[in-house]
Order: C-alpha cells, then sequence, then structure tokens
C-alpha cells in the first residue's frame, strides 16, 4: 500500500513536470516572440511619396523604421513628415517622437506632435498636440488631445481637432481659451 502510495506520487511529479515542459509550449513561445520582434528595421531612414503624375506628394524622414508584416504596422522614432500642396510646395511638417503607420494610410502620432507650416504669411503657423491621426493622401488629421494653435498674433487652446491641411478646412472640437497679442 505504502509503495503504490510512493510511486502514484513520483508518477503525477512526473506528469506535472511534463506538462511544465512539454517541447511545443516551447515553440508556442518562441513563435509568439517572433511577432513581436520586427521583420526589419532601419536607421536614418528617409521615404518619398510620389502622386500619380510623378510629383512628389509626402516626404518622411525618421530616425530608426520598424517593420512588423505580421501584425501590419511600421513603427517611427522621431519621425517628420513634410506635405506637399497641390503646387507641389512643403506645406506642412509634422514631426512627434513616436509614431506608426498603419496599411491602409493612417499614421498615428505619439508624444511631442508638432504641425509646423511651412508656407509665409499663413494665419495658422503651429499645432502643437500630444497625440494625432494623419490620414494620407487626404492630408487629415484629428486628435481627441488638447491643442494648441498658433498664428499671426494669436493663440488658441482647446480640445480635440479636425483638419483637412489639403484645402485649410480646420474645426476645433471644443475652444477653451484665445489669446490675441498687440505686436507693434
Amino acid at each position: 500500500m505504502r509503495k503504490s502510495f510512493v510511486l502514484m506520487v513520483i508518477m503525477l511529479v512526473l506528469l506535472a513536470a511534463y506538462l511544465w515542459f512539454r517541447p511545443q509550449d516551447a515553440n508556442l513561445e518562441l513563435q509568439a516572440d517572433r511577432e513581436f520582434q520586427p521583420d526589419y528595421i532601419a536607421e536614418n531612414v528617409t521615404l518619398r511619396i510620389y502622386d500619380k503624375d510623378g510629383y512628389i506628394a509626402d516626404h518622411v524622414r525618421a530616425s530608426t523604421l520598424e517593420h512588423f508584416e505580421q501584425l501590419g504596422f511600421t513603427q517611427f522614432n522621431l519621425p517628420r513628415y513634410t506635405l506637399f500642396n497641390a503646387e507641389h510646395q512643403p506645406a506642412w511638417e509634422i514631426s512627434s517622437l513616436h509614431a506608426v503607420w498603419f496599411p491602409e494610410d493612417k499614421i498615428i502620432l505619439e508624444q511631442q506632435v508638432v504641425l509646423q507650416n511651412l508656407l509665409p504669411g499663413e494665419l495658422v503657423e503651429r499645432i502643437d498636440t500630444t497625440s494625432l491621426q494623419l490620414l494620407l493622401p487626404e492630408k487629415k488629421i484629428q486628435t481627441h488631445e488638447a491643442v494648441v494653435i498658433k498664428g499671426l498674433g494669436f493663440n488658441v487652446k482647446g480640445i480635440g481637432l479636425e483638419a483637412r491641411l489639403s484645402d485649410k478646412h480646420l474645426l476645433l472640437n471644443r475652444h477653451l481659451e484665445t489669446i490675441y497679442h498687440n505686436e507693434h
């Protein structure tokens, strides 16, 4: 009776050890780890996107790029997107600390997002926020975060923004404050 109890305990311990260290679990973990590893990494990246007529439409620079094929996105560090207008002039530069580019040409920019107007004499010179969605090739932007809009003689603070940069349409979802500067 005692021998069969000891034998049964040994069998249970061996079964538990086998289940704990099963080889296919290790393979599943390795496969899961590979999913979260980029398929390739590039440094000091420059990408130019051209329109159907052969003119440059967008220009992207980043310190690093990591592409994840299975997850379906590309991640950028310190990206700078230059968007061109209908006259093929650089119109806006959008920068942030991090960005993720999804296959449907939706880019999510995170942390210290700055939209800088590159055209002189425009009403809106700069927009600051913490997070932003950019939809290409329509050049639409949107955020639900706090925004600061700086322009010729004014600063506007608000929450949420939708804009079509190509036709200079801008909608502030919630206005908080406007400060006008008396410049001489």
